[in-house]
């Protein structure tokens, strides 16, 4: 691989280091999938009904027209009176329950491109002749091989926008901090390819930002975003974000070539990703109609009253940082307030006071950090409109951030950088953050044990323990080869990243200038 000017090249020890850490954080998401409950996670059952209704029948109907299956209402129903053994082949659940439920399944507001490709996984394995919770098992662990990159593309992204190897390593490993990403990660669910193409989005636009302006680079970015539209409209925000790079990040090319860059940018998108929302336009005249319209049904105020804005803002607050910390389970299990507050202010309080000093710096800073304000801002309101027709605040889930979660990396990287600026302070806090985003992510896996397998109690218990060997779909010996398996990968990457973040590094590594000789290395 060609080294830019002035840009390290990638040592066997960095190598090592970040190719560990990505394969613990693949191990790990494996194990979330085996120890988490079927359908003990955030719409988890809809998402499996949607893709054995597409697979069998072929159908996507209109959105609020797909009703749920008896056969997906009788495995939910079967799982605390049905041993693991027993449970049935989804061929001889579709046989004994046919037919469909009275319950209205909301995913056909979305485009089928997941569900497709979850139909695809299932009719790989043959689905309807094994147990149903070894159907819903592949499907989760497709989504562990979508989001199992995130640590490298958070690696490749920080190293590209900083050119310091220790501080990209460390942000790989701060994912671990975030175990509401492991459990999201490995269930079922169609957010898992929009966290995927959300990473690879941010990582190519900050290429481009930093002087890489291939045509490959342009249109592969395009395709990614493209097909990140194709899947879910929480995609949307990535297209003012990646417009707002294109035609400011790199000032150095002429206005003209950025605008066309854009515009080529865009219309690889749109040939990808357009279709799904121009049918929606023609055929119900909005975007994105609501999947469940009876959960949406206008309950006005009473006279004189109204919208509590602080009652709202402190609701969504609270939700939005327990659920994108750790709120386990169907957000029933949520890890300390305490902790997930203190970790919510200190990053905002790091990006707010450090990520955008310098002029260069800065410009980028902003760029990356509007991607997750965007998301945030239509999560908002999006979620206010909801509160002020049906006086419920609904729809604060945290997960909503996860497809910028790689540009939040990023920032806060910049911002340490900044802010710790002696060679021996980078190198306690770098291993500080080595250790400490592991326990937490241990933490939360205790959080989501207990309260699975232990009624929240703060114990471990031979009946809690027995209760996790029956749930798992695979059984005692292959959980504990898992759990075996993540300790020997983990130990490598610990090693790893604790010798190339002790190792000297540049000054202050400076953040890439935009030059023709930077542009032709890219």
């Amino acid at each position: 691989m060609a080294t830019e000017p002035g840009r390290p090249a990638t040592s066997r020890l960095e190598a090592a280091a970040v190719t560990s850490v990505t394969a613990a954080f693949g191990v790990l998401l494996v194990v979330w999938a085996l120890i988490t409950p079927m359908f003990q996670a955030p719409d988890e059952v809809v998402h499996v009904d949607a893709a054995v209704t597409l697979t069998t029948t072929g159908e996507w109907a209109p959105a609020g027209e797909a009703l749920f299956l008896q056969a997906s209402q009788a495995a939910r129903d079967s799982l605390g009176t049905v041993p693991r053994d027993a449970r049935p082949s989804w061929g001889g659940l579709l046989a004994a329950h046919p037919g469909t439920t009275a319950d209205v399944n909301q995913m056909t507001q979305h485009p089928p491109t997941y569900y497709a490709l979850a139909g695809a996984v299932l009719d790989a394995v043959d689905f309807t002749h094994h147990r149903w919770d070894l159907g819903v098992l592949a499907l989760r662990l497709l989504s562990v091989a979508l989001v199992a990159p995130l640590p490298l593309l958070t690696w490749a992204t920080v190293r590209r926008l900083t050119r310091s190897p220790r501080t990209a390593i460390v942000a790989a490993t701060t994912l671990l901090a975030v175990p509401q990403l492991a459990q999201i990660g490995s269930s079922v669910t169609s957010d898992a390819p929009i966290i995927l193409l959300g990473a690879v989005t941010v990582w190519l636009t900050t290429r481009t930002i930093t002087g890489d302006r291939t045509w490959r680079t342009h249109l592969a970015l395009g395709t990614a975003l493209g097909l990140a539209l194709a899947t879910k409209g929480t995609a949307f925000p990535a297209i003012p974000f990646v417009a707002l790079a294109l035609l400011l990040g790199d000032t150095t090319l002429p206005l003209a070539r950025r605008a066309l860059r854009t515009l080529a940018v865009g219309a690889t998108t749109a040939a990808l990703g357009a279709w799904w929302w121009i049918h929606n336009l023609t055929t119900t005249g909005t975007l994105q109609p609501n999947g469940l319209p009876r959960s949406s049904t206008p309950n006005p105020w009473p006279a004189g009253e109204g919208p509590d804005l602080g009652f709202f803002l402190d609701t969504e607050w609270s939700r939005l940082s327990s659920s994108f910390w750790g709120q386990f389970g169907r957000l029933e299990y949520p890890m300390t307030p305490i902790l997930t507050d203190v970790l919510t202010v200190g990053c905002l309080a790091l990006v707010a006071g450090w990520a955008f000093r310098g002029r260069r710096s800065a410009a980028r800073s902003w760029l990356l950090a509007s991607f997750p304000l965007i998301t945030l801002l239509v999560l908002l309101h999006n979620n206010f409109d909801s509160y002020d027709r049906t006086q419920e605040v609904s729809g604060a889930q945290g997960r909503y951030l996860f497809g910028s979660l790689v540009a939040l990396a990023a920032l806060l990287a910049v911002a340490g950088l900044r802010l710790v600026t002696h060679e021996e302070a980078r190198r306690r806090v770098g291993r500080s953050m080595v250790v400490a985003a592991p326990l937490v992510g241990a933490y939360g896996a205790s959080v989501a044990y207990r309260g699975f397998f232990e009624q929240s109690d703060l114990e471990v218990t031979r009946p809690g323990l027995a209760n996790l060997l029956v749930t798992t779909p695979v059984g005692g010996p292959a959980l504990l080869a898992a759990m075996v398996v993540l300790a020997l990968v983990a130990a490598s990457a610990g090693v790893a990243t604790w010798r190339l973040v002790g190792r000297a590094g540049p000054p202050v590594p400076a953040p890439v200038a935009a030059t023709p000789e930077t542009a032709a290395a890219s």
